[in-house]
């Protein structure tokens, strides 16, 4: 139960966020916005409020939402629009970019958002100090292999003088699977040994496309509480942080470089949000905040029936300088929401087999 609860929490909130985006850009520029939902048909409730032309329901199916505004054609196939004011068919160029975009948007002020709570939840964590001096040495790693113990001062690594910590990973870092010379002082003596550096994937800077050196160190780390300012540099770092991962992510699947069992469907995303919500509140925010900007990397793809996909069309009729036609327009969102659903089907197939 706790993993549906925790779905459907997780999902809800990150739908809504998107929807409300869209909804408050719409209105912010004259168009009439017909229904508001969170989740997907059947409608189990809705509201209209008193001077309101808008229903706000919530759909059966916590899959996603929708925000029907006047005169949209979209994957509903609405293709009813007679130029009224209130219309998005009657607005510029750029205000329908704004519509389109608000959801996206909405998702990283979202990612800000929780990641600044983490922060203030949590706070930090850092090193004790930013000396060269060895805290810690990681079994069977290069560093151990190479025999330097907790205690020794790096002097110099690749014949480059070092005097703090971020020196020696910054030189680490830049020479994957590169023998280099270590210079160290142990008990007041100097030593020098060639090290074998191994390599692994670059997750602290986010960069999965890329290949960084490791050599099994690390100092001894501290937790640092963050003040009302602090957190929000730290809600903007790991923001950062998330959409250099994301981006670089995508550029690893466009490239075939990702196996099919890295990726899945809502049972997967299930499946994290229920071990997300028992590990705790900051590993559940943290889940969240992966999941808010994965949704708006995904959402502004160029892929017809998603905001790309509007805003892509929006881009081809100004350089046409005249607006498609309302076939041509249906045809490309069939054929963009056969792809979408063809993924699902897929990622919802991988997810089922990787489970039995």
């Amino acid at each position: 139960m706790i993993y549906i609860i925790s779905f459907i929490i997780l999902i809800g909130i990150i739908v809504f966020v998107h929807e409300l985006g869209h909804y408050l850009a719409a209105r912010s520029v004259g168009v009439t916005v017909e229904k508001f939902s969170i989740g997907m048909p059947p409608t189990i409730y809705s509201y209209k409020p008193k001077q309101s032309k808008t229903v706000f329901a919530i759909g059966a199916i916590p899959l996603g939402g929708y925000v029907q505004m006047k005169g949209l054609i979209d994957e509903s196939m609405e293709s009813t629009f007679t130029g009224e004011d209130d219309e998005l068919e009657s607005k510029s160029a750029l205000e329908k970019i704004w519509v389109m975009s608000a959801g996206v948007i909405f998702n990283i002020i979202l990612t800000f958002f929780v990641f600044s709570a983490i922060g203030a939840i949590d706070g930090d964590t850092v090193p004790v100090d930013e000396d060269a001096v060895i805290d810690f040495v990681a079994p069977a790693g290069p560093a151990e292999n190479a025999q330097l113990l907790a205690g020794d001062e790096i002097i110099s690594i690749n014949n480059i003088e070092v005097d703090n910590w971020n020196a020696v990973v910054k030189i680490v870092e830049e020479n994957p699977n590169q023998e280099v010379p270590i210079g160290f002082l142990r008990d007041g003596e100097f030593y020098q040994k060639n090290i074998l550096l191994s390599s692994g994937t670059n997750f602290k800077a986010g960069r999965v496309d890329q290949t960084i050196g490791l050599i099994g160190i690390a100092k001894d780390m501290q937790n640092k509480k963050l003040n009302f300012i602090e957190s929000f540099q730290y809600g903007y770092n790991r923001t950062a942080w998330s959409m250099v991962l994301m981006s670089s992510s995508l550029k690893m699947i466009f490239q075939g470089n990702v196996s099919k069992d890295d990726v899945g469907s809502v049972v997967m995303i299930g499946q994290m949000a229920g071990d997300a919500a028992q590990a705790g509140l900051s590993s559940f925010l943290f889940l969240m905040a992966l999941i808010s900007v994965n949704l708006a990397f995904i959402n502004i793809l160029p892929i017809p029936g998603l905001d790309g996909g509007h805003i892509m069309i929006i881009l081809i009729e100004v350089l046409m300088g005249r607006k498609l036609s309302v076939k041509t327009r249906m045809r490309i969102q069939s054929i963009g929401m056969f792809i979408l659903l063809s993924l699902m089907a897929f990622l919802l197939i991988n997810d089922i087999a990787r489970l039995f």
